[in-house]
Order: structure tokens, then sequence, then C-alpha cells
């Protein structure tokens, strides 16, 4: 029997944990037979913070005593525990013979779509991959164009490409398990060049640098074992036979027949969307999150939650939620420590902001969105494109109100909360400028008062938060999708057999490992209902 151990005080990467262990469960360090880090955390509500870590521990005897001994955060393991953090599972373990008949199609390079792919491929059924967008490194050349000069290309951009919006992003990968499905996304990225550390860093992340490393290794395996990649390739419609998905029209006209059809395009896909509703995919309208990008000086996030300068410790982050009694609830999301705000839009005509970080997040500036509920009740309409159109008017809003060359919105944080306009505003991390815009002639009324409300309750938890070296870059609208496509148990679309529309693109996730996950997921259905052949 073995335990898994919580809250040890972390001795560094070279140190050893024994008698930190030892102390924890009040036992001689000889006792100590063998232990396996598993998490690793800054515990930064303590003065001064510090690493703690999460071990599975063996001891040559005495566990039931530690047991009764009843130490918070001390438990007897599991096997699931064992199994978390193995980098073993060479693919060609699971491999099996398909009818060669089924030639999946999968639409969209990013998380879902990438690993559909792979788990498809790995099983002996390789698919073809269609992305509208550029292989990473000539869409990483499209990116730094549109960056540098304004040149928006609306086919591969930063949403639009392999590796989807998570490859210009912070990669951020934060989930509390590395175990059965999430096991397998989590070794994949790790065989393919990802470091080791993301098995255990609580906060985990890969950095836009990193990933960029990791797709082409991702697409050399895939191709290995079949997948046949295709990019710059849009797909425009889909070929529907007696109610079933048999294959995907392109935009030079061509007709690509095969399937299941996996559409698993990101959450800025409107002209997919369209094209599914044209087909009869049924789907609904859902409520998202809109506001902005809250940018501070790194220094002052460090001071806020650790109480002191960082030191030896990573860049602070936060994640906040307010709970207002006169206004809608909001939060930070993505927050990027070391990072930059940066221009995310794939439509001429329209101003978008995220945020992004390099691995080593050593940039002066962290920035994270404060975002509003948006209700279906709030968008003129209750059809499947009405938070489309929600989402659209406040984007081209903003385009105009910034000049029309991609410039953002934004006003000082504390001239945001006293309503009067910015006159001057500081240097901020947006490259293609900021213009002094009132925030409330870009964001409709309610969430102006939900992010005025939570900004001052933000002021608690990190101090200066509300202060005069914030600034707010405005919008943030493309957090997730305002639609829904409707699916039966089995992923697949309640209306048209054969099509499985996936991940954040239709309603399902909400980050870079979520959508991975519905990728293998999906994969997994076909796996299981697709008997397999002998060869």
């Amino acid at each position: 029997m073995s335990l898994l151990v919580a809250e040890v005080v972390w001795p560094g990467a070279d140190g050893d944990p024994v008698d930190e262990i030892a102390s924890r469960l009040g036992i001689s360090p000889d006792m100590v037979v063998d232990w396996q880090l598993i998490r690793r955390s800054v515990d930064g509500r303590r003065r001064p913070p510090r690493w703690l870590a999460n071990y599975l521990v063996t001891l040559r005897a005495g566990e039931a005593a530690v047991l009764a001994a009843g130490f918070h955060g001390v438990r007897k393991t599991t096997e699931r525990d064992h199994n978390r953090f193995s980098v073993e599972d060479p693919p060609e373990a699971h491999r099996r013979a398909w009818d060669r008949s089924c030639r999946p199609i999968v639409v969209g390079a990013g998380p879902a779509g990438i690993f559909a792919a792979l788990r498809l491929a790995e099983a002996g059924a390789p698919a073809i991959l269609l992305e509208r967008g550029d292989a990473v490194a000539g869409r990483h050349h499209a990116v730094r164009d549109f960056w540098r000069h304004g040149r928006l290309n609306s086919e591969s951009n930063v949403v639009y490409g392999e590796g989807g919006a998570g490859a210009f992003s912070d990669g951020k990968i934060y989930t509390r398990r590395r175990d059965g499905d999430l096991g397998w996304i989590f070794r994949r990225l790790v065989l393919a060049g990802a470091d080791p550390d993301i098995l255990a860093e609580g906060y985990a992340h890969l950095g836009t640098d990193k990933i960029r490393e990791i797709l082409p290794r991702l697409r050399k395996r895939m191709i290995d074992l079949g997948v046949e990649p295709r990019f710059n390739t849009r797909v425009d419609g889909l070929i529907v036979e007696d109610g079933v998905a048999v294959g995907v029209r392109l935009a030079d006209g061509a007709g690509l027949r095969g399937g299941p059809v996996i559409v698993a395009t990101g959450h800025s896909a409107r002209d997919t969307w369209a094209w599914m509703l044209d087909a009869g995919a049924a789907a609904e309208a859902r409520p998202i999150h809109i506001g902005a990008r809250i940018e501070h000086p790194q220094k002052l996030i460090d001071r806020g939650r650790y109480g002191q300068a960082r030191g030896e410790f990573p860049p602070a982050s936060y994640r906040l939620r307010s709970k207002p009694s006169d206004a809608r609830a909001a939060h930070t999301f993505c927050m990027c420590p070391g990072g930059t705000v940066v221009p995310a839009s794939n439509h001429q005509g329209r101003v978008v902001v995220n945020g992004m970080s390099y691995s080593k997040r050593a940039a002066p500036l962290a920035n994270s969105a404060v975002i509003v509920a948006v209700e279906v009740a709030d968008y003129d309409g209750s059809d499947a494109l009405a938070g489309v159109r929600f989402q659209d008017a406040i984007e081209a809003k903003a385009f105009a109100l910034a000049g029309e060359n991609f410039g953002a919105p934004a006003q000082r944080v504390e001239d945001f909360l006293n309503d009067r306009p910015s006159t001057v505003l500081p240097k901020t991390s947006y490259i293609l400028g900021t213009q002094p815009v009132e925030l409330n002639r870009v964001l409709p009324p309610f969430i102006i008062d939900g992010m005025k409300a939570a900004i001052r309750q933000f002021e608690r938890a990190v101090p200066g938060f509300s202060g005069p070296e914030g600034v707010i870059i405005a919008p943030e609208t493309r957090t997730t999708a305002p639609l829904r496509f409707l699916r039966d148990d089995t992923m697949t679309s309640t209306t048209i057999k054969g099509l499985m529309p996936i991940g954040e693109g239709a309603g399902y996730a909400g980050g870079i490992i979520s959508a991975a996950l519905e990728g293998y997921r999906a994969a997994m259905v076909l796996v299981e209902r697709f008997s397999p052949v002998e060869d």
C-alpha cells in the first residue's frame, strides 16, 4: 500500500523531499521507500509564499498508523493515482484494423480536430484533416504581418490555422487531473516535446513559442499514421444524402466524400455555422460572457498576490469572481502573467482582443479578461445566430471608434470607474495601438456595470487592481461560441446522421484541454461504433 500525501514543502527540482515527507507524516525518514511528485504549485496565501507539492509515497510499514492519525491531505492511493503521470503508453498498442470504407473527415485543425484525428489514426482509421488556415509556420508569418502592419489575412490568422486560437495564447492547460482521457492528451503533448513538468505543474501552461514547436511534431506523428492534412482548404458546405452527412464541399467547388464528418472548428467560424445550419443541423443560441482585457504591471500583481517582490517564484496570477448585489456577476478569464494583449480579429472591420504569453512569461505586464454574463434574453432575437449578431455589433463599433485600423478602444481603470474620459493612456502591450475611448460607447450598460462592480471587488484580492496603473482594452467578445449544435449521446447531430459537431465551435468546450478532450472522445465514439475487421 502507498499513500497520497498533499501539502509537503517542495525542496526544489534538485532537492530530496524525503525529510519533508517524513516530517509531514510524523515518521522516520528511513521508512520512506519511494516517492513520486504528482503536483506542485505556489501557495501565495501564505506569508511568505512557498512551494507546496503532492506526492505518491511508498512506506516500509506503518501506513495504517499514518491513516489512523487522520492527517489532513493524506489518504490511501488508488490504481488511478499510480497511472496518472506515466508518459508510457505507446500509440501502437491501441491500433486496430478498420473497415477501409470508413475514411473520417475532420474539419478544423485546432485542439479538438488534431486530437480527434490523432486518436483515430492510432486506432487504424486515418482521417482527412481539413484546415482553412495555414500550417503553423506560414500562419505565424501571417499573424506577424497583421500585428506589425494591420494587414489581416481573413483565412490564416490568430483564429484560423493549425493549432486554432490556442496557438496564439498563453497555452494554459490547467486541470486538476492527468489521468484517464486527460492523461492520454497530456502524454501526447509530452511525447511531442512539451516539458514533462506539465504532468505535475498545478497551473501548467505551454506558451505560444512552445506550441509552435509541438504542433509540427503532432502533425508528423499523424502523417506517419496515415492522416492526410490539407491546409489552406476551406470547407463551404456539407454533402447530405437521405439525412446522412457523406462528405463536404470545398471552397474551390470540389466535393470530398467520406465520413463520419467531424466538424471541429473554433469559436469564431461564423461562416461554418451558417453552412451547418443551411444543411439542417439543429442548433440553439446559448449564453456567453463579454467584457474587456485589464492590464497591470506584473510587479503590481506579484506584490498583490505574494505580499512581496516575486523573487524565486513564477510571475503571479489570479482567478477572481465577483458576487455583486446590484450588478451581474463577472469573473476573470485567461489570465496571462508576463503577457501581452493581442489583436485577435479574423473579420475585416472588427476589433477583438485576447491575451497571450510566451513560455517564460517574462514580459513586464500582466493581463486578463474581465467578463460579464450575457444571457440569451439580451440578444436581439432568439434564433441560433442571435448571439453572433450581438458580438458582431460590439466588434464593429470598437473598430469604428478606435480609428478603423485595428487599434483598440481603451480607458484607464480609474477613469472607467469614475465615468470620465481618459485624455492620455499609459503605454500598453497592444501592438496595433490603443485609442482613448469611453468604453460605455463600446459595451452595453449591463456589461459596464458588471465590470465596474467586479473590479472594485477584485481590489480586495489584489491591491492596486482598481488603481492608477491599470488600463482596460476592449472588447473581449470571443470567450466561447454563442450557439450550441444539438447532439445525441454519441456526439452526433440530432438532425443529420454522420455529422459530429465538437469542440468550442459547437458550443461544448472552453479552452485547449476541454477542446482536445472533445476530439478524443469523439474519436473513441467511432472506435467503439465501427467494429474492427481482421486484416
